[in-house]
Order: structure tokens, then C-alpha cells, then sequence
């Protein structure tokens, strides 16, 4: 009978352990960008193509939601049905949330929508990292028989870099490289060697030193 307990008691303690993969899989997410839209629709009297005044006020209400206008994406999605005059329409969308303090907007043609020709959507797209349960200290998380990482390991870190981002985007989906420091330095070379320096910009700079700093520069 004994052994029969101490049987059981093993079986519950092995059913117990968490698969080690999926457990490491899972704290090495905190890094990965967590995407949530919100959607407001932008409806047209046929033939119309100015914004009336509730419809200006929707919008500004949506760019004024939250504390991430400067950084949240706004897509303005139509289907295409509308040719030239939907197009314009989603352009005037666009200009709006641009005006009421949108910064990254784009425009988009998805046919696969079907909103119909007199129809604009406009997507908001968040982007958040270490914002979903990270730190997250529940008893259940905290069960830790597989010795893994603890469950708020890298969550700061995590946090820091998305705040850090002027574009959260960019850590989902990223931005094409541009060119590389010895590209660079290699075409500057270029230009010294052919005497086509480009001059110095000093728009703004403020000379130190009183008088000396105002002085004209001599002449040979």
C-alpha cells in the first residue's frame, strides 16, 4: 500500500512539471511587440466628398484616446470601389488625423474589405511590449519546477526598449537598413579626393567667446 502512495505521489509530481521547451519559449516572447487595433468606420453621402462636423470630431477623438497619438499607426483603409473619389476621400481622412495630431499615417487599398465605394475605414494600430502580464508574479506563474527563467525576467528591459522606440512598429515588423558605414565613408573619400566636399551646415550654431565669436572672418 505504501508503495502504491509513493507511485501515485510521483506520477502527480512528474504530471505537474511543465514542458521545459514551452516554458523557455514563452519567457523569451517579453521582447515580441503585442498588436491591438481599433477601427472607426468614415461613412459618405453619395457624391460627398468633405468630412461634416461629426464626422471631423470622431476622428479627433480617436487620435485623442490614450497618451500614444505620436506614435500608434492609423491606416486609412479603403476598398478601391469608389475609384478617384474614394481615393480623394481617404486622402481628406488622412490629412484630418495628420492635422489632430497623428504621426504615422498611411493609406491603403484592400479589396478583400468590401466596405463599399462611399466608405473609408481608418485602422489605429498599437504596438506594445512588457504590457501583457510581464511582470507576472500569480502563484501558478511562480511554479517553477524546470529551474527556468523566473517570470519577470527581462520584463524592464523589455519595457525600456518599446518606450524607447519612436515607432513601436518597427519592432514587429521593422524598417529597411540603409546603407552601410563604409559605403558612406567611401563616397565621402570620393568627393574629397574630386573636390566636391559638400559645406558645412552651420545654421544655428552659436559662436563661444564674446566679440572673437562675432568677428568677421579675415581675409588673405
Amino acid at each position: 500500500m505504501r508503495s502504491v502512495i509513493f507511485v501515485l505521489l510521483a506520477a502527480s509530481g512528474l504530471a505537474a512539471c511543465d514542458n521545459p521547451v514551452a516554458q523557455q519559449a514563452t519567457v523569451d516572447t517579453v521582447h515580441d511587440a503585442v498588436r491591438s487595433d481599433t477601427m472607426v468606420a468614415v461613412n459618405f453621402a453619395p457624391g460627398a466628398g468633405q468630412l461634416n462636423a461629426a464626422q471631423l470630431d470622431a476622428l479627433k477623438a480617436m487620435v485623442a484616446a490614450g497618451r500614444r497619438a505620436q506614435r500608434d499607426e492609423f491606416a486609412v483603409v479603403v476598398d478601391g470601389s469608389g475609384g478617384a473619389v474614394q481615393k480623394m476621400r481617404a486622402q481628406r481622412v488622412a490629412q484630418n488625423l495628420s492635422d489632430s495630431g497623428a504621426r504615422w499615417v498611411t493609406t491603403a487599398v484592400e479589396p478583400a474589405m468590401a466596405m463599399g465605394p462611399n466608405s473609408v475605414v481608418v485602422v489605429r494600430s498599437e504596438y506594445l511590449i512588457a504590457s501583457n502580464r510581464c511582470p507576472n508574479y500569480t502563484p501558478a506563474a511562480m511554479w517553477n519546477p524546470n529551474e527556468a527563467a523566473m517570470p519577470g525576467f527581462g520584463c524592464a528591459d523589455a519595457y525600456n526598449m518599446g518606450q524607447m522606440l519612436a515607432r513601436p512598429r518597427d519592432a514587429a515588423v521593422g524598417r529597411p537598413p540603409g546603407p552601410a558605414d563604409g559605403t558612406v565613408n567611401a563616397e565621402a573619400v570620393a568627393r574629397y579626393r574630386e573636390g566636391k566636399v559638400r559645406p558645412l551646415n552651420t545654421t544655428g550654431m552659436i559662436g563661444v567667446g564674446g566679440g572673437a565669436a562675432s568677428a568677421p572672418p579675415a581675409t588673405n
